[in-house]
C-alpha cells in the first residue's frame, strides 16, 4: 500500500513537472496585468462603472458566489449539450461530404452560407421555435457548434495518404477497415482543430442566446447588470465566462495530447 501511494505520488510530481511550463506563463501573465490594472485605475480614479478594479470584481463576485456559480451552471449545461449534440451532427455531416462529392456540391455552399449567419440574427428565430426554455439555447449552441466540425471532418477525412490507401487496397482492406484504421486517424488532428473552435463557440452560443430572452444563465446577469450599470458584477460575469472556454480548452487539449500522441504537432515545442 505504501509503495504504491509513493508510485501515486512521484506520478503526480511527474506531470506536473511536465504540465508547469505549460501553467506558469499565464498565470505570470495574469498576476502582472491584475496588479497593473489595479495600479491603474487606482492611480487615476477612474469610476467603476467605466472600469472596475480587480479588487471591484472580486468583491462583486464574493458578496454573492452562490448566485452567480448557479448562472454558471446554467450556461456550463448549455454550452456543454450544444457542443456534444453539434459536433456530433457536423461529424456525420463531415463524413458523408468526405465520401460523398455529390453531396458535398450541393450542401456545403448552404452549410457556408449558414455559417455567415450572425448568432444575434438566428438566436430570435431558434428562440421563436423553440420556446423560452434551456431547448432554445442549447439549438443556438448546437447551431454555431456545427459547421466548424462538419468542414474540419471533411478535410481530415480527405487528407490520407495516398501510398497507404494503396497498401491497404493491396491488402483488401475492408471499407470499414479503411476508415477507422487509416482515413480517421489522419483526418483527428483537423477533428481535435474543429472542437477547440466549437469549445469557444459553446460559450458564446450559450450567453447570447441568453441575451435574446432568458431569466437564469451568466448572459442574463450580464444584461440585467449592464442595465443597473453593475460593472463589478458584470465583469466578474465576463470572467466566469472567459474561465468556463479556458478550461473547455485545456480539457479537449488534454484530450488531444493522450489520443494522438504520435501527432508531430503533439511534440512541438511551445
Amino acid at each position: 500500500m505504501a509503495d504504491r501511494f509513493a508510485d501515486s505520488e512521484r506520478a503526480g510530481i511527474g506531470w506536473l513537472a511536465k504540465a508547469w511550463p505549460l501553467i506558469w506563463p499565464p498565470i505570470a501573465t495574469a498576476i502582472i496585468v491584475g496588479v497593473v490594472w489595479e495600479v491603474i485605475t487606482i492611480a487615476l480614479e477612474i469610476p467603476s462603472y467605466f472600469v472596475p478594479a480587480p479588487s471591484r470584481i472580486w468583491s462583486a463576485f464574493w458578496g454573492n458566489p452562490g448566485a452567480l456559480m448557479f448562472h454558471a451552471g446554467v450556461t456550463l449545461l448549455e454550452a456543454v449539450s450544444g457542443l456534444i449534440i453539434g459536433s456530433f451532427l457536423g461529424a456525420i455531416l463531415g463524413t458523408g461530404f468526405a465520401y460523398s462529392r455529390l453531396l458535398s456540391r450541393g450542401l456545403l455552399p448552404f452549410v457556408i452560407a449558414a455559417n455567415t449567419i450572425p448568432v444575434v440574427a438566428i438566436a430570435p428565430i431558434i428562440i421563436l421555435w423553440f420556446g423560452h426554455g434551456i431547448e432554445s439555447k442549447i439549438a443556438v449552441t448546437t447551431f454555431l457548434s456545427f459547421f466548424p466540425l462538419a468542414l474540419n471532418m471533411m478535410k481530415g477525412l480527405q487528407s490520407y495518404d495516398r501510398t497507404v490507401m494503396d497498401v491497404f487496397h493491396v491488402a483488401a482492406a475492408t471499407p470499414a477497415q479503411r476508415f477507422f484504421k487509416m482515413r480517421l486517424p489522419s483526418a483527428l488532428p483537423f477533428v481535435f482543430v474543429g472542437i477547440k473552435i466549437n469549445v469557444t463557440f459553446s460559450v458564446i452560443g450559450a450567453i447570447v442566446a441568453e441575451f435574446v430572452q432568458a431569466d437564469k444563465g451568466l448572459g442574463f446577469v450580464i444584461m440585467t447588470t449592464y442595465r443597473t450599470l453593475n460593472m463589478p458584477r458584470l465583469w466578474a460575469a465576463l470572467v466566469i465566462s472567459a474561465v468556463i472556454g479556458l478550461v473547455f480548452f485545456a480539457i479537449v487539449t488534454a484530450v488531444e495530447r493522450l489520443t494522438i500522441p504520435w501527432h508531430s504537432s503533439m511534440r512541438a515545442e511551445l
